[in-house]
Parts: C-alpha cells; structure tokens; sequence
C-alpha cells in the first residue's frame, strides 16, 4: 500500500517518511508494552502485552522492514528503561525484527495471489504442532505418568508440557479451517500472523533453554523444562494479538488508504 506511494517521490522523501513512520511506530510500540497485564508463573514476570499487534499491524501496512525495525527499537528501549539484562534485550530486539519481517514477506507474497489453498500452511502447521503434542502425550503416558519438571527454585511443578504444543496445532488448525470464510486479505493476514506468532514462540523457547544452559548451567533436559514454561504466557499472547490483528485490520487498512490517496 505504501510502497506505491513511495514509488513516485524521491529517494530523500521516502527517507523522511520511513524514519517518521518508524519513529511514530516504535513509539507506539513502548506504549504497547507499558499497558500490560501480569500472567502469574512459577518463572520469570511474564506478561499479556500489545507491543507485538503494532509491529504486526505496522508490517502489513507499511512493510516488514518499517513494522520489524520499530517493534525492535520500541520494545527494546522498554526492555532497557525496566532494568531488563542484555541477554533480554537482544532477544527482544531479534524477535520483534523478525515478525516484522516474517510478517511483510508473506504477506506482500501471498496478497499477490488468488490462491484458495494458501490456508493449508497453517493447516500443516497445526497438524505438525498438534501431532508432535500428541506424541510427547503417549510416551509419557507409556512412562507411567506426565512429563515432570522438577525442583525449578523452590518449587517442585508436575504438568503435562506437551498440552501446549496440543494447544497451538488446535489454535492454527481452527484458524486454517475457518479461513476460507474470511475476505481473501484477511485470510493471507492470518497466515502471515500466525506464522510470525509460531516463531515467536519458538524464538521464546529456545532463547530459554539456551540462556539457562549457559548463564544459569543447567543441563539439557532442565533448560528445557525452563523453556517449556516461557511457552504459555507467549501462546496466550499470541492467540489474543492474531484475534485484534483479524477484528481491526480491514477498518485500519480502509483509513490508511483514505490518508493516502488524499
């Protein structure tokens, strides 16, 4: 939409009006992210934000590049001013980069085509997720019990890990199903969405593991056991951003167009 537009001025105007939007976004970004709400967790202060909606809502509508880059800023200068370590920040300046750019890519590349199966790549997806949940679920059933975690702090947590995974391949399949119902932009934005939202979590849960491997020298199989409790406060956040991204897009959309055709 805005690449259009860029299109027919000057190298120096597309300059001024990227490093605006940028400046404006990455704003709103940390704005996002300072009205939150605490998730109660055994580890770490997890939290239900939107900072991950304006980068995506920002990337749809301006590109990857624009919505990555100011998720990236914003939401690292927040990490910075609360007093979060240098381990956090990169991981967030890397992540929200990278939604926004996921983001971008495919949504510019799927818009392009009229294509009725695009939804089958979040089907995939949630079958993969939902069948390797499925997995960890019969053998530890087999085992005799649930796939423990055990002595994290002072706490001693016993919960089925694998739910989760379950959760998110039910989360994309009910997505993928029903969005041949949807408009055909909608649809390319629930795959581009939920795919940036699936590595994100897996960004989450592997910056976790690696992180209590080295820093805190856990062994594998207790790094993990940490990552696997990063994943429900970033599934939940997932879940709620893709619902607002589907609720508010087409209206957001229709008033950028409005502003630039002027």
């Amino acid at each position: 939409m805005l690449n259009e537009r860029l299109k027919k001025m000057t190298y120096n105007q597309r300059i001024i009006i990227k490093i605006a939007l940028i400046g404006v976004l990455s704003a709103l970004c940390y704005i996002a992210v300072m009205f939150s709400i605490p998730i109660p967790s055994p580890m770490g202060k997890p939290m239900i934000h939107f900072g991950n909606l304006i980068v995506i809502i920002a990337a749809l509508l301006f590109g990857g590049s624009i919505g990555g880059i100011s998720g990236a800023i914003g939401m690292g200068l927040y990490d910075t001013i609360a007093g979060y370590d240098i381990w956090s920040i990169t991981r967030t300046i890397i992540l929200k980069l990278l939604m926004g750019l996921i983001v971008g890519i495919i949504y510019n590349k799927l818009i392009k085509k009229e294509d009725s199966k695009n939804n089958y790549i979040l089907i995939l997806l949630g079958s993969l997720l939902l069948a390797g949940g499925i997995t960890l679920m019969v053998i530890a059933i087999a085992k005799g019990g649930l796939l423990e975690i055990n002595n994290i702090g002072e706490k001693t947590i016993e919960w089925p890990s694998y739910v989760f995974s379950i959760i998110n391949g039910l989360f994309l399949l009910f997505v993928g199903i029903f969005a041949n119902k949807m408009p055909s932009n909608l649809k390319v934005v629930s795959i581009a969405t939920s795919i940036a939202i699936v590595v994100n979590i897996l960004g989450e849960f592997i910056y976790k593991v690696l992180k209590q491997m080295t820093l805190g020298g856990s062994n594998f199989s207790y790094s993990v056991g940490i990552g696997l409790l990063s994943i429900p406060a970033t599934l939940i956040n997932g879940a709620i951003t893709l619902a607002i991204v589907l609720l508010i897009f087409i209206p957001i959309e229709s008033a950028v167009k409005k502003i630039l055709t002027k």
